[in-house]
């Protein structure tokens, strides 16, 4: 499995707009500030506003904003916004490099396993939960 760019910079994004209490955000503004394309920017903030993470508000004011507080924002949902679900992640039905019958491949239940295993870790920590962990080791 492998954590992409598009996943770190969603948080990354994320954390941009709980530091602005609500306000409305520039996407370009967000995207320079990390040294990221416009476009590339715009597939993550297309992923983040299809699964409610974000929202958008055009005009002078506008760009975008949370939908919802980082309480209820969960790292699995993020992940899955900018990557794909877990379940394309872990999925080898369809691998070219295992020629074992589906049901008779001994890696099968170890890569169900471990994609449980992320699924329940990863819906557990929030976004308010990570982010005041970075605040406390700030602090430390």
């Amino acid at each position: 499995m492998k954590i992409t760019r598009r996943t770190d910079y969603a948080i990354h994004l994320i954390a941009d707009l709980s530091d602005h209490n609500g306000s409305c955000l520039g996407l370009r503004t967000l995207a320079a500030n990390h040294g990221v394309t416009y476009a590339f920017a715009r597939t993550v903030q297309q992923g983040l506003l299809k699964a409610g993470i974000i929202k958008a508000a055009r005009g002078i004011n506008g760009g975008i904003k949370l939908a919802k507080p980082l309480d209820k924002i969960t790292l699995l949902e993020v992940f899955e916004s900018a990557q794909n679900p877990l379940d394309v992640t872990f999925d080898t039905s369809e691998s070219t490099w295992c020629n074992c019958e589906q049901n008779s491949c001994i890696c099968e239940d170890l890569w169900k396993s471990a994609q449980t295993i992320m699924r329940d870790h990863l819906s557990k920590i929030t976004l308010q939960s990570l982010l005041d962990s970075r605040t406390q080791g700030e602090n430390n």
